[in-house]
């Protein structure tokens, strides 16, 4: 695959992909280009956040909140509904848990040999359960190759 790099300070921002096939690795690269968002609601309001924004989901009781670094709001998808809809920048932790990989700024072990998931530039604490222990694992690391 070629890719050309030209800056024009007076033009606008624009991606132009030529290929010979449309394939899941372009389909990918595209997608990271579209600002993908979520509906959620604030004291009775419906709003539009970017997922690029979100920390991560987490349920509590029947209902499933959406954490930003300051702020959560509730959401009206369930998880499992939300792991089918979200790009793979996002990883799964625990039963009641989603989390955004781009977010993660450490992983460390506690005590108890609970992993602990720590956010860019928030004071939120999320544990990552065994299950799901590798799963992150991978895709940390895949992250940081890139």
């Amino acid at each position: 695959m070629k890719i050309k790099i030209i800056e024009n300070p007076d033009l606008e921002d624009e991606v132009i992909i030529e290929c010979k096939k449309l394939t899941p690795e372009i389909e990918q690269l595209v997608s990271q280009f579209q600002p993908l968002e979520i509906r959620v609601q604030h004291r009775g309001t419906d709003l539009t956040i970017p997922i690029h924004d979100i920390l991560f989901f987490e349920t509590e009781g029947d209902n499933v909140y959406v954490h930003l670094t300051d702020i959560s709001y509730k959401s009206k998808y369930r998880l499992y509904e939300l792991e089918t809809l979200l790009p793979d920048t996002f990883a799964r932790i625990s039963k009641s848990t989603i989390v955004n990989i781009k977010k993660i700024s450490a992983m460390d072990h506690r005590l108890t040999s609970a992993r602990c998931i720590q956010f860019v530039n928030s004071h939120k604490l999320v544990y990552v359960s065994r299950m799901y222990y590798s799963d992150v694992k991978n895709k940390l690391e895949r992250r940081s190759l890139l």
